[in-house]
């Protein structure tokens, strides 16, 4: 009788030891009991959930993109793309309506990576259950001395300054002469962070109430990056999506040519952040979470994998480039960003002995977003993007 209890007990020993090995492997690869993902975050190489992720204006928000294009192509992804061109009728608040429709044998979409003005219920419509909102900010001041910059000849409360020998310490001394808030085309004007996520960003503090509405965003996002932290939150993002180390290369993109901007006294530096008071509020707002969840990372972990992802730069940049970034002279016509009329924005050249597969992978790691943008539709739709109606 004892030795047919030992025998039992052994298999079930060995049963129980067997069960238990399961549930660590599905621990390790990322999944919870049953099964199911853990925490919501994939095994790395494993494309996780949707992801709709919210392009801010010059905030860096290219560069991500760019990541996610080449992890979407890589994966034959579903991709979310506007009706016409290559933003969903910013400014309007976005609508489903702006979307080209899911292409053949599809029957929904994966990624929405182009310019919008969040409007969450309607997007949430859009995507699948499930979808991941992301979304990047930069410090305001850089941001806007950017968006001034790029946005000179096309943002109605900045065309009037076109003869200024400093324009943009002209306008911060009486924005109120140039800004006018019922116009839609001035919605980058002002706190343009915040305007492209949807709040009304022309008015003016009001107590705890913006409190409330970065507490909503936050609960909308599943991660808001932070441009000054761009590598820390790039490790976020992949542990979020399940992307593996190697898909993070990148090369910073649409960046302007240093030297561009005139110099901003302390004085019209204190007047930006002053007229763009709901953007220094939600950025020092998620600069914190970021920092927080960067804790929960953990900081032995961080810098351990920031030395794996600046190691793999390193390589990716050296192995790709033909020397630094030139500007539009100098880059292949396939490879030069849009040039507005009031900026030098910079592109890159490869290495010329590149080929086939190689060449084609260096090619995405700098390709501008309207070139990536437009074969990628192709790719997807078997035609060229369609063209906005007259009128």
């Amino acid at each position: 009788m004892r030795g047919r209890w030992r025998r039992g007990a052994a298999v079930a020993g060995g049963s129980l030891a067997a069960a238990l090995l399961l549930l660590l492997l599905r621990l390790l690869a990322g999944e919870g009991v049953g099964g199911r993902p853990r925490h919501g975050s994939p095994p790395p190489g494993v494309w996780g959930p949707p992801v709709a992720f919210v392009k801010t204006h010059k905030t860096g928000s290219s560069t991500l993109q760019n990541i996610l294009f080449r992890a979407g192509e890589r994966r034959n992804l579903t991709l979310a793309f506007p009706r016409y061109t290559f933003q969903f009728a910013y400014p309007q608040p976005f609508s489903p309506a702006f979307v080209e429709p899911p292409p053949p044998g599809a029957t929904g979409y994966d990624l929405l990576l182009s310019h919008l003005r969040l409007e969450p219920a309607a997007l949430r419509r859009l995507m699948p259950p499930g979808a991941v909102f992301l979304t990047i900010l930069r410090d305001p001041v850089r941001t806007y001395r950017s968006v001034f910059q790029y946005y000179r000849g096309a943002v109605p409360a900045f065309q009037a300054l076109g003869n200024r020998s400093r324009p943009l310490a002209a306008f911060l001394r009486r924005p109120r002469r140039y800004y006018d808030p019922r116009e839609p085309g001035n919605g980058l004007a002002r706190n343009p962070m915040a305007f492209d996520l949807g709040l009304e960003a022309g008015g003016e503090p009001s107590g705890g109430a913006w409190r409330q509405e970065l507490e909503r965003l936050n609960g909308t996002f599943g991660l808001v990056l932070i441009a000054e932290r761009f590598e820390e939150s790039l490790l976020l993002a992949r542990e979020l999506l399940g992307l593996r180390l190697e898909e993070l290369a990148f090369v910073p993109l649409n960046a302007r040519r240093p030297g561009d901007e005139a110099a901003l006294s302390p004085a019209d530096v204190e007047r930006l952040r002053a007229w763009n008071w709901l953007d220094v509020r939600l950025y020092r707002f998620f600069r914190a979470v970021l920092r927080g969840r960067v804790e929960r990372y953990g900081r032995r972990r961080m810098s351990r994998d920031l030395g794996r992802l600046r190691a793999l730069l390193r390589d990716a940049r050296t192995g790709c480039l033909h020397g630094g970034p030139v500007g539009p002279a100098e880059t292949a016509d396939e490879l030069r960003p849009w040039q507005p009329d009031t900026a030098v924005v910079l592109g890159y050249r490869l290495r010329p002995e590149l080929a086939g597969a190689q060449r084609r992978r260096c090619q995405r790691m700098v390709w501008p977003e309207l070139q990536y943008h437009a074969y990628l539709y192709r790719r997807q739709y078997g035609r060229d993007m369609r063209t906005p109606p007259p009128g």
